[in-house]
């Protein structure tokens, strides 16, 4: 009896479908380096060395990440568009801090999923004093372990609001990075590392002045 029991649950297994999220397969996440769902990323941590992607800044000009840490600390910060709510909210708090920012010698540099374009009316926007590059193909937050897809139930709400991931992008992955900040040094060794699955909850821009004293 045991045995048929057995024999029974292996051949419902087998029949069950995997479910997966839908555009894209467990092979093709892991080999374009983007997770299936938030949770399942696997970001940098203290301690690693800082990518040197190169990205778009707001003129269009190709420009690399380890530019920016050549004359002391820098700031990166992951955000997830000009379209999502969060973001401008923690861009506003961030706004604030920079200049305590920049008196502990440090530079911030905000990446996100926007084209150019709309990362530099985002930029115009809310006024934004310190640099932006564009991460639209996500090369920056795959090498940061942040990049996840989106799932579709997701996607048709974020339709519903007026939020479309491909004209915010330009292109048509439609998958995001996780929210995080990083504190990196001179010689592009990571300091500090703070990420969330859950976009709702973003770095105190306060604790990042904290730890860039911490570390002086």
């Amino acid at each position: 009896m045991k045995l048929f029991r057995s024999t029974l649950l292996l051949t419902a297994a087998l029949l069950t479908p995997a479910v997966f999220s839908p555009g894209v397969s467990v092979a093709d996440s892991k080999q374009s380096g983007i997770a299936s769902s938030a949770d399942k990323t696997k970001p940098l941590q203290a301690g690693e060395a800082l990518p040197d992607v190169a990205l778009k800044n707001l003129k269009g000009e190709t420009v690399s990440l380890d530019s920016f840490h050549k004359n002391g600390p820098l700031v990166v910060v992951f955000y997830r568009g000009s379209w999502c709510p969060m973001c401008t909210k923690h861009f506003q708090q961030l706004i604030q801090a920079y200049p305590a920012i920049q008196q502990q010698g440090a530079n911030l540099v905000a990446i996100g999923a926007d084209s150019v374009q709309n990362s530099a009316a985002n930029a115009k926007k809310l006024n934004i004093p310190f640099p932006m590059l564009s991460d639209s193909e996500l090369k920056a937050a795959r090498e940061f372990g942040l990049a996840f897809k989106v799932d579709e139930l997701t996607l048709s709400k974020y339709r519903g609001k007026g939020y479309d991931l491909k004209q915010a992008s330009g292109a048509d992955h439609e998958s995001l990075p996780v929210p995080a900040v990083y504190i990196v040094n001179q010689s592009g060794k990571i300091l500090f590392a703070h990420s969330n699955p859950n976009y709702l909850e973003r770095l105190d821009p306060n604790r990042i002045v904290e730890e860039l004293k911490q570390q002086n």
